[in-house]
């Protein structure tokens, strides 16, 4: 979709779709005003443009990830949509007990299972729970939000309200989905925007006709801007290896402390057992393998 929109060669601009670039303050090339997880940038010789900005959490407090936002946002310029995608397990996760029936299954099986052999035909990650052939609750139902905000006229962000002309929120999963409409009319509407952008920073910044602008004024964003069944998918796919890690640390914990220790403490796995690729701060629930490149960067924009 993005490599649809009609930037002629002889403008000498790149339009790509960065991942964890840091975004710097415009009076202090010292200060990071932030690091989103991905965002569209319009490259040119003289100065460069932030289009977009993405963020993909992972069980964090929705107060937390608004704050990280408005921090950076309220000192960037360029971009005229922020998108967000929330995922959040039903339930938070706790490892199994030394005597619960987890932990006398490892007692007696020693190897360790690869992902074939420890999943179950019965998981359903992202809809339901994953249980494996080791019997716990390794992950529970996951709920996908997504939150898109576009910039007013008079160029803020309302982020207090999440449906509203310049706001929408929908819900991938658990089915049904939500909002679905609203979610498509308000992306739409943000690659208007973006393309109106784009001709603004042209006339601005390269030598143009009024008919090397036609294509671009006449450019309109597909329908459905990003093919969220491949999204929900690719995120089933990162929790089933998740949950699977989540069974190898238990596994590897539960067999020092049987060794070592006449009992088994509870376990949680916390930031020390941080799988990410890209660590996120969280102040509640689990960390996960869960890599946001998974779920968000490979976007499958359609």
């Amino acid at each position: 979709m993005i490599a649809s929109i009609p930037i002629k060669e002889e403008w000498d601009l790149l339009l790509p779709l960065l991942g964890s670039n840091a975004i710097k303050d415009p009076n202090d090339a010292q200060k990071i005003l932030g690091v989103p997880d991905s965002m569209l940038e319009l490259q040119g010789s003289n100065r460069d443009v932030i289009l977009w900005l993405m963020e993909v959490t992972v069980s964090q407090r929705f107060g937390d990830i608004m704050r990280k936002i408005k921090e950076y946002m309220e000192k960037c310029e360029g971009p005229v949509m922020m998108i967000v995608i929330i995922i959040r397990e039903a339930r938070a996760y706790s490892s199994p007990e030394v005597m619960s029936s987890a932990g006398i299954w490892a007692k007696t099986h020693k190897t360790l299972l690869n992902l074939e052999e420890w999943q179950h035909d019965d998981d359903r990650p992202v809809d339901g729970l994953v249980q494996s052939v080791v019997p716990h609750r390794w992950m529970d139902r996951l709920d996908i939000t997504v939150k898109v905000w576009l910039r007013h006229p008079d160029g803020h962000f309302s982020f207090n309200d999440a449906n509203n002309l310049y706001g929408r929120s929908a819900q991938l999963t658990p089915e049904p989905r939500t909002g679905m409409a609203g979610l498509e009319a308000i992306l739409k509407r943000g690659m208007v925007a973006i393309r109106d952008s784009i001709i603004d920073f042209v006339e601005k910044e390269c030598e143009h006709s009024q008919e090397d602008l036609r294509a671009l004024h006449e450019w309109m964003p597909p329908t459905c801007i990003f093919n969220w069944d491949k999204i929900v998918d690719r995120v089933r796919k990162a929790s089933l290896r998740d949950a699977h890690e989540r069974y190898k640390v238990f596994s590897n914990v539960h067999d020092t402390v049987t060794r070592t220790k006449p009992s088994f403490p509870r376990v949680c796995v916390g930031a020390e057992e941080n799988l990410f690729s890209r660590p996120h701060h969280r102040e509640e629930g689990p960390n996960y393998v869960l890599d946001t490149d998974d779920c968000m960067l490979h976007m499958q924009l359609e």
